[in-house]
């Protein structure tokens, strides 16, 4: 009797480590990297040059500290807006969105609204854990 006890914790032993190792193998295939790079569905022109894309990748180095420092920024800019909700909008999503891109905010201010409407959804399901894409 005790071997059978044995015998049928190490079956489900390994059923379970199977289990778990399927289960890893299917998080490394949804745990690929965040693509970051705003692409534009027509190019871009700005400054006297062409793009067509915007590498955001810079989000994966944000700190708290430069939350707070454009949340002030955009705080300044929009001084009606919802303290509890600025990372919503799309001043703060613009001012976060130069720093890490290293381009002027005009940049960003003067993008086609279909492409800053992407840009918002970018950062924002960013932040806020999604993948930032359609």
């Amino acid at each position: 009797m005790e071997k059978n006890k044995l015998e049928t914790a190490a079956t489900e032993r390994e059923e379970m480590e199977a289990l778990e190792a399927r289960a890893e193998a299917e998080d490394g295939e949804a745990a690929e990297p965040e693509d970051l790079v705003l692409r534009f569905a027509k190019p871009y022109k700005f400054g006297g040059m062409e793009y067509t894309e915007v590498d955001l990748s810079g989000l994966e180095d944000v700190t708290a500290g430069v939350l707070e420092n454009v949340g002030k920024i955009a705080a300044k800019k929009n001084p009606g807006m919802n303290p509890a909700l600025q990372e919503m909008s799309l001043t703060f999503c613009t001012c976060l969105a130069q720093r890490v891109a290293k381009l002027p905010l005009e940049f960003f201010e003067k993008l086609p609204a279909r492409e800053a409407i992407k840009l918002k959804t970018m950062v924002t399901g960013f932040l806020y854990g999604g993948d930032g894409e359609d």
